[in-house]
This record gives C-alpha cells, sequence and structure tokens, in this order.
C-alpha cells in the first residue's frame, strides 16, 4: 500500500485512515433527502473518495463516520466576559455533520428569542444565522485535521461568538488571498466537496463574502484575524435595526465597547451636549435598545 500512496498525491482527507466497518447513518440519511440517495454503498463512498478501492476507508470518511476519532468542537458560554463560564460542551466521537448539527442547535438556544404579539409568535436572532453556519462550516472544512489534539473552539458571549479554528494558512496561500475569498482550493477538497453536496456550504471561496454580506445592513461588523496556528472569526451581536441615525450609532457602539457607561462618559467621548446625550438616551431607550441601572449621580446605561 505505501508504493501505492506514494505515486499519488494526496490531501490529508483522501489518506487512509486504517479503520474498518465504518458505518454512516447521519450521511446517509441526508443524502437520501437532497440526492434521492437510496443506499450509501462504496460505489458512492468512492465518488465521494470516502473510501478507496485500493486500501479502503479514508481520513475524510472516518471524519463522517459515527466512529470519528478525530478532535471534534469545544463550545463555551461565556457570561460577560471570558472569566464567567456559565456553560461547556465538548463535542466529539461523532459524524462531523452531527457535530455540526449540535453546534447549530447551541447556537439557537442561545441567540434566539421569541415575541408574541396577539396571536402571532416571530422568533429573531441576535447574530445573523448565515454568517454563523459558514463561519462553523469553514472551520470544519478548512481546518488543519493533522493537528493531534486541538479542537475547534467556539466561544459564546453575550455580545459575539468568536470561532478559532485549528492550523494556520494552507500552502501557497496568505492572509489577503484567504480573507478576500480567493480560497478556491480547500485544504480538505474532498470533506469541502460532501458539504457542498449537502448545500452546507454554497460554494468554494464564498464564506467570506457570505458573512460579510449577512450583516451589509448592520452596525456591527465580523472581523478575521491569522495567526501562525490559528484563523478565528468574530461575530458580533446585531440589534437588527437599520434606522439609528448616526449619533444614535456612536453612543450604540460606546456602549457595546464599555458594557455600562454613565451619561457624563458618553457625552465625553461623543462630543454632544448635555441636553442632546440626554434626548438621545431617551429615544434609544423608547426604542428599548438601551436601558439604565443605578440611581441618581449612578445611573449607568448599558445594551439590552
Amino acid at each position: 500500500m505505501d508504493m501505492i500512496l506514494k505515486d499519488r498525491n494526496l490531501t490529508f482527507d483522501q489518506l487512509p485512515c486504517k479503520k474498518e466497518d465504518l458505518t454512516f447513518p447521519t450521511l446517509e440519511k441526508l443524502l437520501q433527502k437532497k440526492i434521492g440517495l437510496e443506499t450509501l454503498g462504496k460505489d458512492t463512498m468512492t465518488t465521494f473518495d470516502l473510501y478507496d478501492k485500493s486500501y479502503g476507508y479514508t481520513n475524510a470518511g472516518l471524519l463522517f463516520s459515527s466512529e470519528n476519532s478525530f478532535p471534534g468542537v469545544d463550545i463555551v458560554r461565556f457570561g460577560t466576559d471570558h472569566n464567567e463560564i456559565l456553560a461547556r460542551r465538548t463535542v466529539e466521537k461523532q459524524s462531523v455533520l452531527d457535530i455540526y448539527n449540535d453546534a447549530c442547535d447551541l447556537f439557537f438556544l442561545f441567540y434566539s428569542s421569541e415575541r408574541i404579539e396577539g396571536m402571532e409568535r416571530t422568533v429573531s436572532l441576535r447574530i445573523p444565522e448565515v454568517a454563523f453556519r459558514e463561519a462553523l462550516a469553514n472551520a470544519l472544512v478548512h481546518r488543519d485535521w493533522s493537528i493531534g489534539n486541538a479542537r475547534i473552539q467556539i466561544a459564546m458571549l453575550e455580545d459575539r461568538i468568536e470561532i478559532i479554528s485549528p492550523g494556520g494558512f494552507p500552502e501557497n496561500m496568505n492572509e489577503t488571498l484567504y480573507f478576500q475569498d480567493f480560497y478556491s482550493v480547500p485544504r480538505n477538497p474532498h470533506i469541502a466537496y460532501v458539504f457542498l453536496r449537502l448545500g452546507l456550504i454554497e460554494r468554494f471561496g464564498t464564506g467570506v463574502r457570505r458573512i460579510l454580506n449577512s450583516y451589509q445592513n448592520e452596525i456591527v461588523k465580523p472581523s478575521f484575524h491569522a495567526t501562525e496556528n490559528t484563523i478565528s472569526v468574530t461575530l458580533p451581536v446585531v440589534n437588527q435595526l437599520t434606522d439609528l441615525s448616526p449619533e444614535q450609532q456612536k453612543i450604540y457602539l460606546f456602549l457595546m465597547e464599555k458594557k455600562f457607561a454613565g451619561r457624563q462618559a458618553i457625552e465625553d467621548h461623543c462630543g454632544f451636549s448635555r441636553s442632546k446625550t440626554t434626548n438621545l438616551l431617551n429615544q434609544l431607550m423608547a426604542a428599548h435598545i438601551i436601558g439604565r441601572t443605578g440611581n441618581s449621580r449612578s445611573v449607568e446605561y448599558f445594551l439590552l
């Protein structure tokens, strides 16, 4: 087998995983629903490069199986900052598709809210769903799976989500190319192809653009950062309000940064007069965008 592999230029996800008797219930169910597949046999597995007739299941096959032994995702729900941990869950030892679904379930649990008006119930999300799904899928598809015990880190905070993926840029890639969506050759092309066929990613090289587009009408914007060993995406919470005046936006962004601030601090930062600052704060409170706490001179304002 070593001679066979030596003559082929294989990516990590196409290398043999050296495991047998793998099962794929989630993948089979999704392929049946998406493309009408009747049974997930070895021929179909070979088409997706999850199985090779010369040496068996590939690393990509192992990742999509219920016997997945690669490190998964570590999800932490924080309070106001990284020092206050409210909940923690590690999702692994299952199909990468189940990991994706479990992380999405937690996203909806923590960042969705329901509002009942009369007989109607509306559900709103504090972070665009497209942005989270795209960032999560990209982390699973493009991470360096050859790194030992490193998990994808998902930090869920009050004002943002941070997704940190192990592994820096792949060969012949830099920050400019990556974050401008010229990532046409993914690190794990066979994992990416399955995600593409299942509709979990739209097409190769559009992830960053879709994340940015989902925030195009928002005051806050997502950010991207890379080091030698990680690639991270930060998705800020949005208020779903696009009609704030420039003056209101200035106060909004200041409170997003400071969490709590008194009128004098807001006035000094924004350069408004006392009466204008007071009027703007009253407008934002009337619109249920900000709240206040404390009494008399100790009053502070915060985002709702």
